[in-house]
């Protein structure tokens, strides 16, 4: 049985009325029996799954719960994706590759689509199964996109991008944009602007499905220059090459995305570069680590976690054996947040300070002292 689009969203608005009449549910479950997509949860379809060597790319619809900032986001930005893995749902952050709507464009949702290009790791939980076992018609949910990893407006007219392996995949969406508004007359006066792209991983060209597609924009575009570094051959891409490189290093707006110990390196020669990270390598500056600790009573479990201050809620829970619900362990999907009952706690990645009744992230918080939280 199929339930169209607007049925689904008359479902919604007739949500607030009727959710007095389906506790403990909400209506939106009820509607997600007709139609997949319509759930209290952002959602969307995989429309196709190609697989290549190194990279398995996802194309994926939106559901009717997505707004416009799922395909107006900015080039560069990452998505939440959620996948039902042995019963539970297991998060994990990818960049997205297309680029955002074209300015001025209203797409209609059927015809918004998003793609992740995934490369496997070694005992990775999510990325193995999507190389492995996704398939197109399987419903995931889906996270807003976010991410500080884009260009400034305006756009610069000189800008280097530093990537290594599936480093790459980001700034495939900023350069898919860039191309985009150049032809549509957009984006920079209608230009591309002088782009650089020092681009590094263990093979002659890069890697499929983005070899050909680097290699025909420089072709097409005068703007655009690709360096490749087989490190196979050349060894790895460190910072003191960048500026034999690109000797107009000095002119440029850096971006870099890659593993950690190049982005590290790369920081020492370019004080000002943007680089894509997840996770925050130092406390915010209004944190003082002398105040940061403390035992976590565990809702009504009956069992204190203990925590130095490093360790995360999250993790001295389950070190203490009892598994809090969670997604991502990035601080974006919001499935791990729960209530403080008593005390504070402090969120690591910008220092804020929460109270009872508030709402944290425990993948993401640590206590300020004796703490206790609601356990779902």
């Amino acid at each position: 049985m199929r339930i169209n689009n607007r049925l689904a969203a008359r479902l919604g608005r007739l949500a607030e009325l009727t959710e007095p009449f389906t506790t403990p549910l909400l209506p939106t479950d009820y509607a997600g029996l007709f139609n997949p997509l319509f759930g209290r949860e952002i959602r969307g379809r995989v429309t196709a799954v190609d697989r290549h060597d190194d990279f398995t790319t996802v194309t994926v619809e939106p559901g009717p719960g997505a707004g416009r900032s799922f395909t107006r986001f900015q080039a560069g930005q990452f998505i939440g994706l959620g996948l039902q893995i042995d019963g539970r749902w297991t998060w994990r952050c990818y960049s997205l590759t297309n680029a955002p709507e074209l300015t001025g464009d209203r797409l209609h949702r059927s015809e918004r689509r998003l793609t992740i290009s995934v490369k496997p790791v070694p005992d990775g939980t999510m990325s193995t199964r999507i190389a492995d076992r996704l398939r197109p018609g399987r419903i995931i949910r889906l996270s807003a996109p976010g991410g500080d990893f884009h260009l400034p407006d305006p756009v610069p007219e000189k800008i280097l991008f530093v990537t290594a392996g599936a480093g790459v995949t980001p700034v495939m969406s900023i350069l898919r944009w860039l191309d985009q508004e150049a032809r549509a007359g957009g984006t920079a006066g209608g230009t591309f602007p002088d782009v650089v792209h020092v681009h590094s991983e263990r093979a002659t060209t890069p890697a499929a499905p983005f070899g050909d597609e680097l290699t025909a924009l420089a072709a097409e575009q005068p703007g655009y220059t690709l360096i490749h570094r087989d490190s196979a051959t050349a060894g790895r891409l460190h910072a003191e090459d960048i500026p034999d490189l690109v000797p107009d290093l000095a002119e440029r707006v850096t971006l870099a995305c890659g593993p950690t110990p190049l982005l590290d390196d790369l920081r020492t020669v370019i004080p000002d570069i943007r680089t894509e990270s997840f996770h925050a390598t130092d406390l915010p500056g209004s944190v003082d680590p002398a105040d940061l600790g403390g035992e976590i009573v565990l809702g009504s479990t009956g069992v204190t976690a203990s925590s130095t201050g490093t360790t995360t809620i999250l993790d001295a829970a389950e070190a203490a054996g009892v598994p809090l619900i969670h997604g991502c362990r990035m601080g974006i999907c919001r499935t791990c947040v729960t209530a403080v009952t008593d005390g504070t706690a402090v969120d690591l990645r910008d220092g804020a300070v929460y109270g009872p009744g508030e709402q944290i992230r425990t993948c993401c918080s640590v206590p300020s002292g004796p703490l206790a939280i609601a356990v779902n």
